[in-house]
């Protein structure tokens, strides 16, 4: 779970969203933490993959980028 959510002294709700993976926390320059739609607008938009539950999972962009190899399957083999 990457998504938290807090209560400031004004009543405002205030989210906050890191990587499950590498732990980085997703930076921004607007109000977009007193929203979780618009908090996962924005890190979508930079890159990151963002899961819309608050305890889904979330990897930021460096994470995101990294593909994970299949798991091989077994060579196919005929009854010979």
């Amino acid at each position: 779970m990457s998504g938290h959510s807090y209560m400031l002294r004004s009543g405002a709700v205030e989210y906050e969203l890191s990587c499950d993976r590498c732990g980085e926390v997703f930076h921004c320059g607007d109000d977009s933490y007193y929203s979780w739609p618009v908090l996962c607008d924005a890190a979508e938009a930079e890159g990151w993959r963002v899961n819309p539950a608050l305890d889904g999972e979330h990897e930021c962009a460096s994470c995101a980028s990294i593909l994970v190899a299949p798991a091989r399957s077994p060579a196919f083999t005929c009854g010979r």
